[in-house]
């Protein structure tokens, strides 16, 4: 079964699209064989970034069972080894995809033969966007170096703890408690540890079945658009609070610094690493890749 790599963050803008195509041919050129599927309900744009103006299929093909595969889907780009599955364009948006059309649309990722199969999410913390996260081998989560981005972190990572929970317990009394959670109702219950704790009283097997949900969820982190170094050393107070909140620990990836010209690789429907394969910005997602082939963070900046 391929790996998956699900690429998501707090809200909306942020370049999720952005890395996932130019992460995705960074690993191809590394030989990896890379599928990139765009799971952005409703806002699907993933296909723009390889020049492709209005995919001839797509997810809607899929669920409106006019393929009977993922596979059928697949389309070609101009960097070998690395195939899309373009997103849904007409008639499903993510305020109305049904659970079945989701569990569908998983079963289908998981079938996927590839190196790596990384997902393009949408913006927020829907639950469409949080399943597809908590599914996904692997979870990177992108922000941007803002006074909000902390805040981003702790309400999308709560989201998907909680969440994540209430799929793992069946005792009624505790999905209710972790319901009050969810739902910002019981003022005593904010971090997953203060819930845990509560679960373990009603019932320690569920306590620790919750406990190994928590160890299933270890994020990756990217910081898209730095400016300068001090901008990229938010990382690592992410990760400080991630561990003092969660009890988890971030792996810090990497950053990608800012450029202008960004703009205008998207403008021409090309991959930036295509277009300027020599900038810092191209020597970020190379790093990027590489550490994420070999599970090392990123060092004191």
């Amino acid at each position: 079964m391929s790996p998956v790599l699900a690429i998501g963050g707090g809200k909306g803008g942020i370049g999720k699209s952005f890395v996932a195509a130019n992460l995705g041919v960074a690993l191809a050129e590394m030989g990896k064989e890379v599928i990139l599927v765009d799971v952005d309900l409703g806002g699907a744009n993933l296909h723009t970034f390889f020049g492709i103006s209005y995919p001839k299929k797509s997810l809607d093909h899929l669920l409106r069972k006019e393929a009977r595969k993922m596979e059928d889907l697949l389309l070609e780009t101009q960097t070998p080894h690395l195939r899309i599955v373009s997103g849904v364009l007409r008639h499903l948006s993510a305020s109305n995809i049904k659970h079945y059309q989701k569990q569908k649309l998983l079963r289908h990722i998981r079938s996927l033969k590839a190196d790596y199969v990384i997902l393009d999410l949408g913006g927020g913390t829907s639950s469409h966007v949080l399943d597809f996260f908590i599914a996904a081998d692997e979870g990177l989560f992108l922000i941007t170096p803002e006074s909000t981005s902390l805040e981003n972190v702790y309400r999308f990572m709560r989201a998907a703890f909680f969440r994540q929970f209430r799929q793992a317990v069946t005792l009624p009394e505790a999905r209710r408690i972790i319901t009050l959670a969810m739902n910002h109702l019981d003022p005593a219950l904010k971090t997953p540890y203060q819930l845990l704790e509560k679960v373990r009283e009603l019932d320690g097997r569920i306590g620790e079945r919750l406990t190994e949900s928590l160890r299933h969820l270890r994020p990756l982190l990217v910081i898209n658009q730095v400016r300068s170094r001090e901008e990229a050393k938010l990382g690592f107070s992410v990760k400080s609070v991630c561990q003092q909140y969660f009890g988890i620990d971030f792996h810090f990836l990497g950053y990608i610094y800012y450029d202008p010209k960004v703009f205008y690789s998207i403008q021409r429907g090309r991959p930036f690493l295509h277009e300027y394969p020599d900038t810092e910005t191209a020597l970020c997602f190379r790093d990027i890749s590489q550490r994420l082939l070999i599970r090392r963070e990123v060092e004191l900046i």
